[in-house]
């Protein structure tokens, strides 16, 4: 059985859409501006790129500004990183990838500096050191908050200044 022939219109070869509202030249283009996308653009800035962040909305309209609980990091002199790592294995039941617990567990004291170095203040106790407190599955103080539970509302403001 032979199919009929059916004519189509031939495609356009622009599409027909409007002419873009701005044109800017830049190095890099990061997608989005949650905590990745900021820091990874402050860090790109800091090597001497012109960086340009594109977001759906506002660069603050994301959930990073909604997260509750703490920033956990080996702070404390007794603590260790090998502790937090056991803690998060724990934690995760099997299901951790080993060198991101690794990266988590050694990183997270220099990523914590880095945000108070670019100005996000965390909750302090009476001597002026960083308050540390425990939430689940840590049996060490080691999470860091910024005015009670408003910590991603924190880093989100100062990584928004910072760019």
């Amino acid at each position: 059985m032979e199919l009929p022939t059916i004519d189509l219109p031939a495609l356009p070869r622009l599409l027909a859409a409007p002419a873009p509202g701005w044109v800017e030249t830049t190095d890099v283009v990061v997608v989005g501006s949650g905590v990745a996308g900021l820091t990874a653009a402050l860090h790109l800035r800091e090597a001497g790129l012109h960086v340009t962040v594109v977001t759906k909305v506002n660069i603050d309209d994301g959930s990073t500004r909604w997260a509750q609980g703490g920033i956990a990091a080996v702070l404390d002199p007794a603590d260790t990183p090998a502790a937090h790592a056991s803690d998060t294995e724990i934690a995760g039941v099997g299901l951790c990838d080993p060198a991101a617990v690794r990266v988590l567990v050694e990183e997270g004291p220099i990523r914590l500096r880095e945000l108070m170095r670019i100005g996000a203040e965390f909750d302090r106790n009476p001597d002026g050191s960083l308050m540390l407190t425990r939430e689940g599955g840590h049996r060490a103080d080691r999470i860091v908050h910024a005015g009670g539970d408003a910590t991603g509302a924190e880093v989100q403001r100062a990584l928004h200044d910072a760019v």
